[in-house]
């Protein structure tokens, strides 16, 4: 994958985007409305006919991608699991995704290449087995002093202010449409506004082939005694629905995955207001082209894995805002991620939102989310997952028109714990310069 920086900015330059933001500060944040921004070109649209190639499990290929593939090849993984790489026209990856999230009853489900040279060398390389079971550092809980006073700071209303502007401002996200290139925009402008002031902190937009107009947002805070180690927290920007196409589809995706976006920002509002400075180098993403074969963080991950990125920690936050009352408040994703951050995700709801809360777990399979580029290129990830419904399901708006706020009460409570489980993450992690 080629890497392409749009912008990258020391932050203590960006007082002329401060008047867009004049309603808004530390201590709270209000609904945006976005800036202007230019049209992508017409080469970075996608052709609904160019051949693409995708990488998804036998399982999800034999229960009905079949009938939509061609020139299909089975091929098995370096970690064992049954894949198949097959072509498909761009315009069916919405079909894929539909029929996984209607059939499997699940998300993602398949990573997406522009070629079948491309698709095959990922299976060849992949390198799941290794970053699912290899200890890559030493996960210890032992900087309370730092995380236990950001906890009662997590501000419900800055979240749910945050789902609605990303769920609102614009139609959809697409990474396909202006709509999307704007909100990844929008996005890079709240996190920068938020870290105004510090110079070890800056925020650029990563380019990716297959990603459409939209880029990737990434906000780095470098570390102060352990600057090449790198802790990554991500969430995803695009969205995707079977309601209309184009600049005039209907996906809010106030869920999925405003609800990751939004539970970020509230991380990063929190870590910024206290003056925290890690010692690990700390990375911000907002992943471009998820719903289409996780493009924005397979790219960001092979490029960190060709300049040989020090990656000791990945969390991934999709969905956290749908729970029934009798559903678990917050479950941990158990496949396909590190088993030495698995446990260390189940340490920090045990350590810091113990008690009446109650903790799940959910098997998300194969390419289901961001955190599957990371294990694929050999990196530790891990997954927090919302609650969903006593049943085990998750929440039945995602996909569609109605994955609006109104749907689920123009509440962001279930994301709470969420933003505590990231900060607490971030602080565990990245942990505290001079301590």
């Amino acid at each position: 994958m080629q890497r392409s920086i749009l912008l990258s900015l020391s932050l203590l330059s960006l007082a002329a985007v401060a008047p867009a933001f004049a309603q808004s500060d530390r201590a709270g944040l209000t609904r945006i409305t976005p800036a202007k921004v230019d049209p992508a070109p017409a080469a970075a649209q996608s052709d609904p006919f160019k051949p693409v190639y995708v990488v998804t499990s036998r399982q999800t290929h034999d229960a009905g991608l079949s009938t939509l593939a061609r020139n299909a090849s089975a091929r098995v993984a370096r970690s064992g699991a049954a894949l198949v790489v097959s072509e498909l026209q761009t315009h069916q990856l919405t079909d894929l995704s539909r029929h996984v999230h209607e059939k499997e009853r699940r998300c993602g489900g398949y990573f997406a290449f522009d070629s079948r040279a491309e698709a095959e060398a990922f299976v060849r390389n992949d390198r799941s087995a290794e970053a699912m079971n290899t200890a890559f550092a030493s996960y210890a809980i032992d900087n309370q002093a730092t995380v236990t006073p950001w906890l009662g700071q997590v501000s419900e209303a800055n979240i749910r202010a945050t789902i609605q502007s990303l769920s609102g401002n614009w139609p959809n996200r697409h990474a396909s449409t202006n709509h999307g290139r704007n909100a990844a925009t929008w996005v890079r402008d709240r996190w920068a506004a938020l870290g105004n002031g510090r110079s070890d902190v800056s925020t650029e937009l990563f380019n990716c082939s297959g990603c459409g107009s939209q880029p990737s947002v990434i906000l780095t805070i470098r570390g102060n005694e352990l600057p090449n180690e790198v802790v990554v927290l991500g969430a995803h920007l695009d969205t995707i629905s079977n309601s209309g196409s184009g600049e005039n589809m209907r996906a809010p995706g106030a869920d999925d995955d405003a609800s990751g976006i939004a539970t970020l920002t509230e991380v990063l509002r929190i870590a910024m207001a206290n003056g925290y400075r890690p010692k690990r180098t700390i990375k911000l993403m907002g992943y471009a082209a998820e719903e289409i074969g996780l493009r924005g963080s397979k790219a960001i991950a092979a490029d960190f894995k060709a300049r040989g990125v020090n990656v000791v920690g990945v969390l991934q936050l999709d969905m956290t805002n749908y729970r029934t009352s009798t559903a678990p408040d917050v479950r941990v994703i158990n496949d396909f991620s590190n088993a030495g951050l698995q446990q260390l995700l189940r340490d920090l709801f045990a350590t810091y939102l113990g008690g009446s809360l109650r903790l799940g777990s959910y098997t998300c399979n194969y390419g289901c989310s961001d955190h599957a580029s990371w294990t694929a290129a050999g990196y530790p990830a891990a997954m927090y997952f919302e609650g969903g419904n006593a049943n085990g399901g998750y929440s039945p708006y995602i996909h569609t028109a109605n994955d609006t706020l109104a749907s689920v009460g123009q509440s962001a409570q279930a994301s709470v714990p969420f933003a505590k489980l990231g900060l607490a993450f971030l602080g565990e992690v990245g942990k505290t310069a001079g301590r």
